[in-house]
């Protein structure tokens, strides 16, 4: 059985009811093709007989050609159909019509085997500080896309909700605090950082930021609606990133994010 991290956010817009909450999901990794043949290869499931990967980018690209054909797929995992807006004229019946023309789009659903699985999860709700604040969600090296992990003098990309960093405040940016020695600090100044959304933080990791495992707290006094709050809300990611190699041997299990 598994287990889905969510956010309880307080519920502004029922006033006369103070104690609602609604939540987002804590997102643990997006996994590409890489991280999924990971994962079975960890449960033996895929052999070394068998370049899984290459197996796979064929599947997908079978999926593609019987979806550019007119074809809808089902599998355990997802069912695909195919839809098309637009609107063609007399003049073009009994004509091929590209695909441009119209908007042709593949829409996917849920099959019978994520819904089973979700089916049986347990969903842990839990509240943070500032929980109308910033929130992330994932950090990377984008270049590398394993969830968290960076590298030093390299990008760096933080993801979430709200954490665009605006206002005057001292304490608004990005702070690395060492896990081994809570003492040292690295802050990084809105200035720095570009894209600046409410939804990617990117810059470049500070050579101060060395080697080992550290705790990231995203401050800001920007809102969701836009406005400018007067007290910063700062959220500090849940999950140690490391910074270089983890020092602790063996195979590295953190997920790939796509």
């Amino acid at each position: 059985m598994g287990q889905i991290n969510a956010i309880a956010h307080l519920n502004e817009l029922t006033k006369e009811v103070t104690n609602d909450y609604y939540v987002t999901p804590q997102v643990s990794g997006v996994y590409d093709t890489d991280g999924v043949i990971e994962r079975m290869k960890k449960k033996e499931i895929a052999t070394k007989n068998v370049d899984g990967k290459a197996f796979l980018n064929n599947f997908f690209a079978e999926c593609s050609e019987i979806s550019a054909e007119g074809g809808n797929i089902t599998t355990p995992f997802f069912h695909s159909s195919l839809g098309i807006q637009g609107v063609v004229f007399s003049e073009d019946l009994g004509h091929p019509i590209p695909a441009e023309r119209l908007n042709v789009s593949v829409n996917l659903t849920p099959g019978e085997s994520p819904r089973k699985a979700i089916a049986g999860s347990t969903v842990y709700v839990f509240e943070q500080a500032g929980a109308t604040g910033p929130v992330i969600q994932t950090v990377m090296d984008p270049t590398e896309k394993k969830a968290d992990h960076l590298n030093a003098g390299a990008m760096a990309l933080i993801q979430g909700m709200r954490l665009a960093l605006r206002g005057d405040d001292p304490s608004v940016g990005i702070l690395f605090t060492s896990a081994a020695d809570p003492s040292k600090t690295v802050s990084i100044a809105p200035a720095k950082v570009y894209p600046n959304t409410p939804s990617n933080l990117q810059f470049t990791l500070p050579a101060t930021v060395t080697d080992g495992d550290w705790r990231i707290t995203v401050t800001t006094q920007g809102s969701s609606s836009g406005t400018m709050v007067k007290t910063p809300r700062s959220f500090q990611y849940p999950n140690p990133v490391t910074v270089g190699n983890s020092g602790g041997g063996g195979d590295d299990d953190r997920p790939v994010i796509e």
